[in-house]
């Protein structure tokens, strides 16, 4: 993956102080994006940190580029999530596009559950993003992502020009263990009509990466669509190579069956690996 020199608009550092809690111990934002202030919904467990991204912006317009850093240090657990859903607005001038960028560090034993509010791409919007994440053999990550193919309620409905999304997962020294590259079109879209994407066309991705778990079981818990009792919702699981963790393809009738599903999700995830329900975040 490319590897440029950018200016970050938002920057984080979290490290546990001499309680075993964890704290931000540093931060740096810039326009549009700022951070909530920390808070410990989970009693049982307060060395876990729940936090927002927030931002002050309507969404992304032609031009932005967005630049994120975090950095979670041995034995953290934070929590992460954002205000709102993100709009991506008309681009209408050719070649114009928004980029983001997320660069993700874990190391031993660190913790990173980032749960963003769903993806709107409106009609001729243009979005690229890129996330790279470096992820000590003890890390453990749960990403989703939830793409929303436009305004449905307007009737907009793959009317954007495109979204491309690569990931790539690598340990803390640099070995490679997980690529991923999606490039979904919009107005040009063959598939746009078929009848599974046009009577399901909310979009899930989810990796999961845990150490030492029973991934068949996790597996089977997470295509167990019955008990997670989410109609409207077909997910698929892959092992990903070397065994490092999951990667789920899921599409929805709605957003709000998809959201149930991933705090389904997690739940399996943290009952595997011994951790308590999800509470710091809204599931509506």
């Amino acid at each position: 993956m490319e590897i440029l020199k950018r200016t970050k608009n938002l920057e984080l550092r979290l490290e546990c102080d001499r309680n075993g809690n964890t704290i931000v111990s540093h931060q740096y934002t810039a326009y549009p994006l700022g951070i909530s202030r920390t808070f410990h919904s989970d009693i049982a467990n307060p060395d876990h940190t729940y936090l927002y991204i927030t931002s002050s912006s309507p969404g992304l317009l032609a031009n932005d580029q967005l630049n994120i850093s975090l950095k979670l240090a041995a034995n953290t657990h934070l929590c992460l999530s954002d205000q709102s859903a993100t709009k991506v607005h008309p681009m209408p001038i050719a070649g114009s596009k928004a980029t983001t960028h997320y660069e993700i560090e874990i190391s031993e034993a660190g913790t990173l559950e980032f749960i963003p509010e769903p993806l709107i791409l409106f009609k001729d919007a243009t979005l690229e993003q890129t996330t790279s994440i470096k992820c000590h053999q003890q890390g453990k990550l749960f990403l989703s992502e939830i793409i929303v193919p436009g305004r449905l309620a307007r009737g907009e409905f793959y009317d954007f020009n495109y979204y491309y999304s690569r990931l790539q997962v690598t340990s803390s020294e640099g070995e490679l263990w997980f690529t991923d590259a999606m490039r979904l079109e919009g107005k040009h879209n063959p598939f746009k009509n078929c009848e599974l994407f046009a009577s399901a066309p909310i979009l899930g991705n989810l990796i999961v990466i845990l150490p030492q778990i029973n991934l068949q079981l996790l597996s089977k818990n997470l295509e167990d669509l019955e008990a997670a009792n989410c109609p409207g919702v077909m997910v698929a699981s892959s092992i990903l190579p070397q065994n490092k963790g999951l990667l789920i393809r899921a599409i929805a009738t709605g957003t709000h069956g998809l959201k149930n599903y991933l705090q389904y999700a997690l739940k399996c995830v943290r009952h595997l690996n011994h951790q308590p329900d999800f509470l710091g975040f809204r599931n509506d």
